[in-house]
Formats: C-alpha cells, structure tokens, sequence
C-alpha cells in the first residue's frame, strides 16, 4: 500500500506522544505501515519527525545498550586481575561429575549440574566463578593432558573432510608467490595424534605442558578462562569499559588459555593445508616423497589429503614419543609411508630414490622438542656445530637419496627477528654450496597473535617464511 506525505505525518501524530521512537509505530496494533516505510519515504527517522514537529523518543536503542553495559563495570577488576589473595589448597568436593579418563577435549565441564557454558559464567558473579575455580583447579590436577587428551571420533572423521576440501591458495602479488598460512583446518587430527605437541619449550619460554602441570600456574589460567581475570574492553571501548569474559570450560580451553595468557607456549607446526598446497604444485601420482624431519605429522597430513594416487611417504624423526605417534597414525589411516626414528644427518639412509624432499627442519634452539640425546639440538649445542654436524650433513644424505631430476624443498627464517634472518641466511647458503640451484621461493604470510602489539601498524600484522625449493645445479652435475 503507497502512502503519502499527509497520511504519513498523521500516522506519526497519531501516536500520541512529542516523543517518537520507531517501536511506537512497529509495536502498535493500530497501524498498519512499519517505522521502515517511513524512513524510506522521508529519507531517515530524524527527517520523518521533523516534518510532523515531533521528536524522537528520549531513549534509543544504542543509549539502552550503554546503560546495560556501564552496570557491569566494577572497580575492582584490574586489581583482581593483578592478585590472588590466600592459598590454593582447597578442599575436594563431588560438584563435577566429569569422570577426567572419559572425557573428551572440547566435552563441556559440568559444575553442580549446570554446563560451564559462556552464557552460564557470564550470568554469576565472581564470587561463584571462584568457587567453580576451586573445583576446577582439583578436577585439572588429576587430568593427564598428555595420555589422556582426546577428541571424539565423529570429530576426527570431520576434521578429515574439512582438510581434504582445504586447499591453501598459491597467489602471486608484483611477482612474489605467497600462500596464506592461515586457518585451522586438521587441527583436531595433529592435536589428537600429537598432545606431546605441548611439551614443547625453548629459550626462554615455557611449555604448555609445565604450565598445566604447575599448581600457582593452572590457577591462573582456570580464572582467566572462568572470566575473573579475562577483561574486555578498556582503552579502545570507552563507551562500556571493562567487563569480564568468560570462556566455556573443557580441556581444550584450558590449553588454549596457557597459550593466550602467555604462560605457556605451544609447539609450531608446519599447517596441513599448506602442505597440502605444496604437495599438490610438485609432486604427482605415483611419486616418493622424503620429509627429513617429520615433526607432529602436519605434512603427512597434507600428502594424505592431497588425492595423490599410488605416493609413498617416508621420513626421518628421532623423538620417540612423536616417533611412534606418527606410526599410530599411518596405522589408522592405512598410508604407504616408512619412518626411521633418527635424525637425518645420521648415516641411515633409505633405499629409495626420491622425487620430492620437503620439510622444514628444527630452528636450532628456537624450540626443544625433548632431552632424547639425538636430537639435533643436543648432539650439537653450538650454532657452528649445528649448521656443520647437522644440516650440512643432511644435505648431503639428502643429494644421495634425491633423483636427479628431483625437487629439494626447505621452509626455513623469516622476517620475525634478527635470528630467523640469520636461520634463513646459512641454511640456504649450505644447500647451495652442496650443489643445488635455487628454483622458486613462496613466502608463507603468517597473520600475528592478537597480543603481538599489531594494533594500528599494518607492519606488524603479518610475518614472512620463505620456502625455498632447489633442484641440483647443471653446473655441478647430478652426482
């Protein structure tokens, strides 16, 4: 039905009222026409009003919303943040009825039969969240995050599919190739098959796994995820303040919240997606592939998604516990593939000849991986020693077992620090004084952690990994 400008204004005047919202004429039986005919015809609320003398109502939308916030601002936060007063040895209780060897990493914890769900913790006050806290603190301490951290089935079967649709786009910018190293598509499956994934440390810093397995520690981190030390809003949100967030409780948000709290870091891992992409540019049906450090089986992932037919995939890895990992995973998705639990400098080299030899190989002390005495890091302490007993001689087995028309794949640096500059610098001058002529580069663009200072510098949204690919230089022969 059209209306005009008349019938219009005496809807509006209608109302009753000087003041007018778009709710009087939305929620009244009376009228036929909605607030948006209105606006349309007039151009915008204000316009419609001015034209029948009237004025909006007192109280919008937009002001509700801020009253309802600035209620939540309380001004202790910050100092909760800063400070827990008084010991952390509380006395058990039967309020979670989660048994800690049955339950899966993103199952809901369940507190006095309520689901510690967000919406659950945001609508207590902090009080009770600390005294879910107290429970969850007692619950965590028994949990064993390594043996027993797991996700469901139907979960891996999902996370299966998602990966074998995923591909990571190789795009080119002002003749530069770059594939996005984002998203988390396999997560669940290297995560399930490698929790040995946090224990990971290095140079000054901890791993995930000590921070959980530390008392004052996983304190910490329970109440930052039941929302009384996790604050939102603040500088850059005047209008509401600060205002706690809680994050639904389960194993896998407790890991996260290590992580996100800066209390422990997780393992890097080469994204399976990325592989993928990389498998799927140079290598093809019927190829044998070596990945010289295999690590937490990312790029088995990749290959395994990648709908190559009649490939075999083989590696080096000498941790153990990632070793036979890795063996648990060929075994349950049935994959031609063949792991030798030891470095690959050593002088164990496969019989196989090799189209494609891909991996990206331990940053030196950049991450320690565990105290097993073959790790590179630990047969050779010093960076000279490193670049000389480790990868020098892992380019050399890698020549050996190479075709002669084969690829050499390595992601190695970036542009992070001063390190991974120089990281980047010496490995690839060593690859091609062994007799490798550099062929392509694809820079991995990486986005950075939220807590990295990226706030308002573009510069500092994203780091660079180069991946360097080599064939064997004519100059040189074949070898």
């Amino acid at each position: 039905m059209k209306y005009s400008k008349t019938q219009l204004i005496n809807i509006l005047k209608s109302v009753g009222k000087d003041h007018v919202s778009k709710k009087d004429i939305d929620k009244n039986p009376t009228i036929d026409c909605g607030s948006m005919t209105i606006i349309r015809y007039f151009g915008s609320w204000k316009n419609a009003l001015e034209e029948a003398g009237l004025k909006p109502g007192k109280i919008t939308g937009r002001k509700r919303k801020i009253i309802v916030k600035s209620k939540i601002v309380k001004p202790n936060l910050m100092d909760r943040k800063k400070l827990w007063v008084g010991p952390i040895d509380f006395p058990k209780t039967d309020n979670i009825k989660n048994d800690p060897k049955t339950t899966y990493a993103n199952d809901i914890i369940i507190w006095k039969g309520h689901e510690l769900t967000r919406k659950y913790l945001r609508s207590i006050d902090e009080d009770v969240r600390d005294e879910i806290a107290k429970d969850l603190l007692n619950f965590f301490m028994e949990f064993d995050f390594i043996g027993d951290f797991k996700y469901r089935e139907e979960e891996l079967e999902t996370a299966k599919k998602v990966l074998d649709k995923n591909l990571a786009t190789i795009s080119e910018e002002d003749g530069v190739k770059y594939v996005k190293n984002t998203g988390a598509a396999g997560y669940k499956l290297y995560r399930h098959y490698f929790p040995n994934l946090m224990k990971v440390g290095g140079k000054n810093r901890r791993s995930i796994f000590e921070s959980l397995s530390n008392k004052a520690l996983l304190w910490s981190i329970i109440r930052n995820r039941t929302g009384n030390t996790l604050l939102y809003g603040g500088e850059y949100n005047k209008d509401i303040g600060y205002c706690q967030f809680p994050m639904p409780l389960s194993f896998s948000q407790i890991i996260i919240g290590s992580k996100n709290s800066g209390l422990g870091a997780m393992g890097s891992v080469f994204k399976p997606s990325v592989a993928k992409a990389i498998y799927c540019k140079y290598a093809k049906d019927g190829d044998k592939v070596l990945d010289y450090s295999c690590g937490f089986g990312t790029r088995l992932l990749g290959l395994m998604s990648s709908g190559l037919k009649d490939v075999k995939y083989c590696g080096y890895e000498p941790n153990t516990e990632t070793y036979d990992n890795l063996n648990k995973l060929i075994e349950d998705f049935d994959f031609d593939a063949d792991i030798k639990c030891c470095g690959s400098e050593e002088d164990n080299l496969f019989d196989e000849k090799f189209d494609f030899v891909f991996s990206s190989p331990p940053y030196f002390d950049a991450e320690v991986y565990c105290d097993e005495e073959n790790q590179s890091i630990n047969r050779f302490p010093k960076y000279e020693s490193w670049l000389e007993g480790y990868w020098k001689q892992t380019v050399k087995n890698i020549k050996k077992m190479m075709k002669d028309d084969g690829v050499f794949g390595i992601n190695i640096g970036g542009n992070a620090n001063e390190t991974m500059i120089k990281l980047e610098r010496d490995l690839n001058k060593i690859i091609s004084e062994e007799g490798f002529e550099l062929i392509d580069t694809i820079y991995m663009k990486t986005g950075k952690s939220h807590l990295s200072g990226k706030k308002g510098d573009p510069d500092k949204k994203f780091k660079l990994e180069g991946i360097f690919f080599y064939k064997r230089s004519i100059r040189n022969g074949s070898e």
